[in-house]
Protein backbone atom coordinates (compact mmCIF):
# COMPACT_ATOMS: atom_id res chain seq x y z
CA UNK A 1 0.00 0.00 0.00
CA UNK A 2 1.19 3.52 -0.74
CA UNK A 3 1.10 6.16 1.97
CA UNK A 4 -2.34 7.78 2.01
CA UNK A 5 -2.69 11.53 1.51
CA UNK A 6 -2.92 13.75 4.58
CA UNK A 7 -6.40 15.02 3.63
CA UNK A 8 -7.97 11.55 3.62
CA UNK A 9 -10.25 12.34 6.58
CA UNK A 10 -11.81 15.27 4.78
CA UNK A 11 -12.12 13.03 1.74
CA UNK A 12 -13.91 10.46 3.91
CA UNK A 13 -16.32 13.12 5.19
CA UNK A 14 -17.12 14.13 1.60
CA UNK A 15 -17.52 10.47 0.65
CA UNK A 16 -19.95 9.70 3.48
CA UNK A 17 -21.89 12.89 2.75
CA UNK A 18 -22.78 11.27 -0.58
CA UNK A 19 -23.42 7.71 0.60
CA UNK A 20 -23.60 5.79 3.83
CA UNK A 21 -21.43 2.68 4.26
CA UNK A 22 -22.60 -0.23 2.14
CA UNK A 23 -21.48 -3.87 2.49
CA UNK A 24 -17.94 -3.26 1.18
CA UNK A 25 -17.35 -0.21 3.37
CA UNK A 26 -18.92 -1.88 6.40
CA UNK A 27 -16.72 -4.93 5.93
CA UNK A 28 -13.53 -2.85 5.77
CA UNK A 29 -14.50 -0.93 8.88
CA UNK A 30 -15.84 -3.88 10.86
CA UNK A 31 -12.85 -6.14 10.19
CA UNK A 32 -10.42 -3.38 11.11
CA UNK A 33 -12.18 -2.30 14.31
CA UNK A 34 -13.09 -5.77 15.52
CA UNK A 35 -9.54 -7.01 15.01
CA UNK A 36 -8.17 -4.17 17.13
CA UNK A 37 -10.77 -4.73 19.84
CA UNK A 38 -10.41 -8.50 20.00
CA UNK A 39 -6.60 -8.33 20.04
CA UNK A 40 -6.81 -5.81 22.87
CA UNK A 41 -9.29 -8.03 24.71
CA UNK A 42 -6.87 -10.94 24.39
CA UNK A 43 -4.06 -8.84 25.85
CA UNK A 44 -6.30 -7.54 28.62
CA UNK A 45 -7.50 -11.02 29.57
CA UNK A 46 -4.20 -11.70 31.33
CA UNK A 47 -4.95 -8.85 33.75
CA UNK A 48 -7.38 -11.18 35.55
CA UNK A 49 -4.50 -13.46 36.59
CA UNK A 50 -1.92 -10.84 37.58
CA UNK A 51 -1.22 -8.82 40.72
CA UNK A 52 -1.89 -5.22 39.78
CA UNK A 53 -2.93 -2.10 41.69
CA UNK A 54 -6.68 -1.70 42.10
CA UNK A 55 -7.23 1.48 40.07
CA UNK A 56 -5.54 0.25 36.86
CA UNK A 57 -6.97 -3.24 37.41
CA UNK A 58 -10.57 -2.00 37.69
CA UNK A 59 -10.18 0.13 34.57
CA UNK A 60 -8.50 -2.60 32.48
CA UNK A 61 -10.97 -5.21 33.76
CA UNK A 62 -13.87 -3.05 32.60
CA UNK A 63 -12.18 -2.30 29.29
CA UNK A 64 -11.67 -6.02 28.66
CA UNK A 65 -15.39 -6.77 28.84
CA UNK A 66 -16.33 -3.64 26.88
CA UNK A 67 -13.97 -4.55 24.04
CA UNK A 68 -15.61 -7.98 23.69
CA UNK A 69 -19.12 -6.54 23.97
CA UNK A 70 -18.59 -3.78 21.40
CA UNK A 71 -16.77 -6.02 18.94
CA UNK A 72 -19.65 -8.51 19.10
CA UNK A 73 -22.18 -5.71 18.62
CA UNK A 74 -20.33 -4.39 15.56
CA UNK A 75 -19.96 -7.81 13.95
CA UNK A 76 -23.69 -8.45 14.42
CA UNK A 77 -24.58 -5.07 12.87
CA UNK A 78 -22.38 -5.47 9.77
CA UNK A 79 -23.68 -6.10 6.28
CA UNK A 80 -20.92 -8.33 4.96
CA UNK A 81 -19.44 -7.90 1.49
CA UNK A 82 -19.57 -10.62 -1.13
CA UNK A 83 -16.41 -9.27 -2.77
CA UNK A 84 -13.38 -11.48 -1.94
CA UNK A 85 -10.96 -8.65 -2.76
CA UNK A 86 -12.35 -6.62 0.14
CA UNK A 87 -11.33 -9.37 2.57
CA UNK A 88 -7.93 -9.70 0.94
CA UNK A 89 -7.25 -5.98 1.29
CA UNK A 90 -8.46 -5.68 4.86
CA UNK A 91 -6.41 -8.75 5.81
CA UNK A 92 -3.32 -6.95 4.51
CA UNK A 93 -4.26 -3.88 6.53
CA UNK A 94 -4.82 -5.91 9.70
CA UNK A 95 -1.42 -7.56 9.22
CA UNK A 96 0.01 -4.06 9.08
CA UNK A 97 -1.79 -3.24 12.35
CA UNK A 98 0.02 -6.11 14.06
CA UNK A 99 3.37 -5.06 12.60
CA UNK A 100 3.25 -1.27 13.00
CA UNK A 101 1.67 -1.36 16.46
CA UNK A 102 4.02 -4.24 17.41
CA UNK A 103 1.17 -5.97 19.22
CA UNK A 104 2.95 -9.30 19.74
CA UNK A 105 5.20 -7.81 22.41
CA UNK A 106 2.26 -7.26 24.77
CA UNK A 107 1.14 -10.90 24.96
CA UNK A 108 3.96 -12.66 26.78
CA UNK A 109 5.19 -10.50 29.67
CA UNK A 110 3.18 -9.86 32.78
CA UNK A 111 2.05 -6.28 33.26
CA UNK A 112 4.31 -4.30 35.58
CA UNK A 113 4.68 -0.50 35.85
CA UNK A 114 7.48 -0.25 33.29
CA UNK A 115 8.14 1.16 29.82
CA UNK A 116 6.38 -1.71 28.01
CA UNK A 117 3.20 -1.29 30.03
CA UNK A 118 3.29 2.46 29.39
CA UNK A 119 3.71 1.81 25.64
CA UNK A 120 0.71 -0.51 25.76
CA UNK A 121 -1.42 2.12 27.49
CA UNK A 122 -0.26 4.69 24.93
CA UNK A 123 -1.12 2.54 21.89
CA UNK A 124 -4.56 1.71 23.28
CA UNK A 125 -5.09 5.40 24.06
CA UNK A 126 -4.25 6.04 20.41
CA UNK A 127 -6.81 3.46 19.29
CA UNK A 128 -9.46 5.15 21.41
CA UNK A 129 -8.66 8.73 20.45
CA UNK A 130 -7.57 8.55 16.80
CA UNK A 131 -10.07 6.09 15.30
CA UNK A 132 -13.14 8.32 15.07
CA UNK A 133 -15.54 7.11 12.40
CA UNK A 134 -18.87 8.44 13.57
CA UNK A 135 -17.64 12.04 13.37
CA UNK A 136 -16.97 11.51 9.64
CA UNK A 137 -20.67 10.95 8.95
CA UNK A 138 -23.04 13.84 8.18
CA UNK A 139 -25.07 15.23 11.13
CA UNK A 140 -28.24 13.64 9.75
CA UNK A 141 -26.77 10.12 9.60
CA UNK A 142 -29.62 7.82 10.67
CA UNK A 143 -29.05 6.25 14.08
CA UNK A 144 -31.74 3.71 13.24
CA UNK A 145 -29.18 2.23 10.81
CA UNK A 146 -27.80 -0.59 12.96
CA UNK A 147 -24.21 -0.26 11.66
CA UNK A 148 -24.09 3.47 12.31
CA UNK A 149 -25.73 2.90 15.69
CA UNK A 150 -23.01 0.38 16.57
CA UNK A 151 -20.26 2.83 15.59
CA UNK A 152 -21.94 5.50 17.71
CA UNK A 153 -22.04 3.17 20.72
CA UNK A 154 -18.35 2.40 20.25
CA UNK A 155 -17.37 6.05 20.16
CA UNK A 156 -19.49 6.96 23.20
CA UNK A 157 -17.71 4.25 25.15
CA UNK A 158 -14.32 5.32 23.72
CA UNK A 159 -14.94 8.87 24.97
CA UNK A 160 -15.60 7.53 28.46
CA UNK A 161 -12.49 5.36 28.46
CA UNK A 162 -10.19 8.06 27.06
CA UNK A 163 -10.54 10.19 30.19
CA UNK A 164 -9.62 7.29 32.47
CA UNK A 165 -6.75 6.14 30.26
CA UNK A 166 -5.37 9.69 30.05
CA UNK A 167 -5.33 9.78 33.84
CA UNK A 168 -3.46 6.46 33.99
CA UNK A 169 -0.86 7.72 31.52
CA UNK A 170 -0.43 10.88 33.53
CA UNK A 171 -0.43 9.47 37.06
CA UNK A 172 1.11 6.00 36.74
CA UNK A 173 4.55 5.83 38.35
CA UNK A 174 6.97 4.43 35.77
CA UNK A 175 10.76 4.85 35.40
CA UNK A 176 10.35 7.38 32.57
CA UNK A 177 10.87 11.11 32.37
CA UNK A 178 8.01 13.37 31.34
CA UNK A 179 9.68 13.92 27.97
CA UNK A 180 10.01 10.18 27.42
CA UNK A 181 6.35 9.69 28.28
CA UNK A 182 5.33 12.45 25.88
CA UNK A 183 7.48 10.96 23.09
CA UNK A 184 5.95 7.49 23.56
CA UNK A 185 2.39 8.86 23.52
CA UNK A 186 3.05 10.90 20.38
CA UNK A 187 4.78 8.03 18.58
CA UNK A 188 1.96 5.61 19.33
CA UNK A 189 -0.66 8.18 18.31
CA UNK A 190 1.07 8.68 14.95
CA UNK A 191 1.17 4.91 14.38
CA UNK A 192 -2.60 4.66 14.95
CA UNK A 193 -3.34 7.77 12.89
CA UNK A 194 -1.45 6.28 9.94
CA UNK A 195 -3.33 2.98 10.21
CA UNK A 196 -6.68 4.76 10.43
CA UNK A 197 -5.85 6.86 7.36
CA UNK A 198 -5.01 3.65 5.50
CA UNK A 199 -8.40 2.22 6.43
CA UNK A 200 -10.14 5.35 5.14
CA UNK A 201 -8.13 5.14 1.93
CA UNK A 202 -9.48 1.62 1.35
CA UNK A 203 -13.03 2.70 2.17
CA UNK A 204 -13.03 5.79 -0.06
CA UNK A 205 -11.05 4.47 -3.02
CA UNK A 206 -12.77 1.15 -3.65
Amino acid sequence: MNNPPSNIRQEAMDYFAQKLPGPDEQTYISCFLSTIKMVNASILSKVEMQPIDWVPYSFLHNQYYKEVELSTLLLKATQWSLNPFVYSEVTMLNTMVWQKADLNQYFTPIFTPDRLFFQYLAITHGFLSEIRLFSLFPPNAPLENKFISALYAIEVENDRQIHIQTRLLKDMKVPLSENEKEDIINQQRLVVADLFDRLLTLVCRN
